[in-house]
Formats: C-alpha cells, sequence, structure tokens
C-alpha cells in the first residue's frame, strides 16, 4: 500500500506536531477534530495537547445529554493520557427568554449538562449567554439572565466555575450579570476579531475573570481558520497577550489539518517560561 493510500485508510491519521506541555497555559482543542466521538477523538489527540473541549452545543435531542457510561470512559481516559476536560454547554438554551418556560427549560438543561459532567472536573463551563435583538428591554433580559443563572449554580457550582463567552459586538450588556454572579469569562479572540474589537481593551478589561481563551485564525467575517491565516502582525499581538497567561487556550478548529497547522504555529511562538 502506497503512503496516499495508507493515509485514505487511516481514520485516525495522528498529528504531526505535539504541544503537550509546551506553554504557560494549558493548551486544549475540541472534541471534534477526527469524524468520531467523544471518547475516540480523546484517545487519539491525549498524546498532543493538555486539555480537550467537550462541546455540547445541542440539547434537543435524546442523546444530547451524555451517558454516565461515555463520562466514567472520559475519566478513565483522563487519566491514563494526562488529558483534562473543559466543557462547552448547549447554545440552544435561552437563561433571559422573555417566556418563562423557556427560561425554566434553560435551568433544567443547563443544571443537567453540568451535573453529568462534574465527574471530570471540567476546568470551566463555557456558556454562550443568547439574547434576541428583537428584545430591546435589556434590563429585563439582565434580570432574567440572572436569576436564572443563580438558579442553576446554587448548591452546585461557584460563580467562577462558569465562563460567558463574548458572541458578537453587544458583549458588554452581559457585563452586569457577570458581575453580580461573580463569572469567569470566555474570551473568544476570533469573534473578537471578526467584529472589529480591540483585543488589548476586552483583554485589560475582564483579564482578572479569563478563565479560558477561544483561539483561532480569522479572514474577513470567516473566523475558526487555522491559526497560519493569522497576520504575523494579529499573530504577534496574541502572543504578546498570553504571555503569562495561566488558564486554558482552546485552538477552536474543527479538523485535523486546521488542528496541526494551528499547532506548527503556536509551537513556533515565545509565550513565555513554562510554570
Amino acid at each position: 500500500m502506497d503512503e496516499k493510500a495508507r493515509r485514505m485508510a487511516t481514520p485516525f491519521e495522528p498529528l504531526t506536531v505535539s504541544a503537550k506541555r509546551a506553554f504557560p497555559f494549558t493548551l486544549a482543542c475540541p472534541s471534534f477534530i477526527y469524524r468520531a466521538g467523544y471518547a475516540e477523538n480523546v484517545r487519539h489527540l491525549a498524546p498532543f495537547v493538555d486539555e480537550i473541549e467537550l462541546l455540547f452545543f445541542e440539547s434537543r435531542f435524546a442523546d444530547s445529554l451524555p451517558s454516565q457510561e461515555l463520562i466514567r470512559e472520559l475519566a478513565d481516559l483522563g487519566r491514563e493520557g494526562d488529558i483534562t476536560y473543559n466543557v462547552h454547554l448547549p447554545t440552544d438554551i435561552h437563561p433571559g427568554h422573555r417566556q418563562t418556560a423557556e427560561r425554566e427549560k434553560a435551568v433544567r438543561v443547563l443544571g443537567a449538562f453540568i451535573d453529568r459532567c462534574l465527574p471530570l472536573s471540567p476546568s470551566t463551563f463555557t456558556l454562550h449567554l443568547n439574547r434576541d435583538p428583537a428584545d430591546h428591554d435589556i434590563d429585563r433580559w439582565q434580570a432574567a439572565t440572572a436569576a436564572s443563572l443563580t438558579e442553576v449554580l446554587a448548591g452546585r457550582l461557584t460563580g467562577r466555575r462558569i465562563s460567558v463567552e463574548n458572541l458578537d459586538d453587544t458583549f458588554h450588556l452581559a457585563a452586569p450579570v457577570i458581575d453580580a454572579l461573580d463569572l469567569s469569562v470566555c474570551m473568544d479572540m476570533g469573534h473578537l476579531m471578526v467584529y472589529g474589537e480591540n483585543l488589548n481593551s476586552f483583554f485589560d478589561r475582564w483579564q482578572s475573570r479569563i478563565a479560558i481563551v477561544h483561539l483561532h485564525g480569522v479572514i474577513g467575517s470567516h473566523d475558526h481558520l487555522p491559526l497560519d491565516r493569522l497576520s504575523s502582525g494579529r499573530m504577534a499581538r496574541i502572543v504578546g497577550l498570553l504571555n503569562g497567561f495561566s488558564g486554558v487556550v482552546s485552538l477552536e478548529l474543527f479538523s485535523r489539518a486546521a488542528l496541526n497547522a494551528s499547532l506548527e504555529r503556536m509551537i513556533g511562538q515565545d509565550f513565555g517560561p513554562k510554570g
């Protein structure tokens, strides 16, 4: 069998770059690099990164909630592969919705996913605070969101275990909720670049709360691209911000080729001393 045929026959072709324990921060990647399940991805990615971002984007299907068996398997793989986890909570729920039933659903869904994943001791639970742009009553949305999340946290988590991700250029509307509940922040650098936001200003504003950074390449309005698509100037600014950062940096990419190219770009940068 020639090399090309061998690669096509290997569903889990390994990465060519390992960045395990290579940086001052914890380097993560998503659980869907390979077209396979959670456990298969963790098993094949563990030698190359420090942490896996478990993506649970949807809650509406019968099998959306991970089974207890899967959680036990992931826990075993974490110990065997020296790998930790962070959890991206479902995005199809609305804690601040105008309708009571939708808010109650969001509380139930978030509670179920958090409870199921707690045995993995995730570094953070990342949350989207979705808001209907047609809902102009910002005070109502903020109050409803805070009330829903207070219920989710009660007896379950401290606020700092949940990191609110910036989605667009209206992230400042979530600031009162983040401050009131003492939540963490997920700084998605790609989203900031897409909307023309200043990386340094965002980092300075939220530095004490940033638990995790989502990093990916951007060209115009297209994001989640490999890091080799970033200009040298943008990459230099990112390296400067992350120099000394000790949280989690997750390369939010969704293919082996994109992750491999991004790891190569990362390895060539000086992020400061480890430890």
